[in-house]
């Protein structure tokens, strides 16, 4: 398998420890792959977490985190997918399943609260995986 360069976008704070970082990221990694193996540019949007909130009511949850992500073709649309992966606790990032959302958004939508899903000019790295 080539590499090829993935790019990460911290919607949600990077944190300062690196070891929490980058289980993060391989986290987000897995569950944007399960859906789309082509996937360039993954938005983190959210740490692991176990709530969700659902017709303004907050409710217990399984461990997750929230991602968006993109290929080459919906980087050139302006649209991605978002996605869950589910771990299998608060503290340990080991991917139990991804469950995407199957829909794909212009990256001019918004939230909610009327932020954009996919804002840009936030801090961003890139990442090599596949080599070898």
């Amino acid at each position: 398998m080539a590499a090829r360069a993935i790019t990460y976008i911290w919607k949600y704070p990077r944190p300062t420890d690196q070891s929490r970082a980058l289980k993060l990221m391989a986290a987000a990694y897995q569950t944007a792959v399960a859906t789309d193996p082509n996937t360039t540019s993954i938005m983190i949007r959210s740490d692991v977490h176990s709530s969700t909130k659902v017709l303004g009511q907050w409710s217990k949850d399984e461990p997750r985190l929230t991602i968006s992500f993109k290929n080459r073709i919906q980087e050139e649309e302006k649209t991605h997918e978002t996605s869950h992966g589910y771990t299998k606790s608060l503290d340990d990032y080991t991917l139990v399943r991804s469950a995407p959302s199957n829909y794909i958004k212009r990256d001019d939508i918004k939230d909610v609260q009327g932020r954009d899903i996919w804002p840009g000019g936030l801090e961003s790295e890139t990442l090599m995986h596949g080599a070898g």
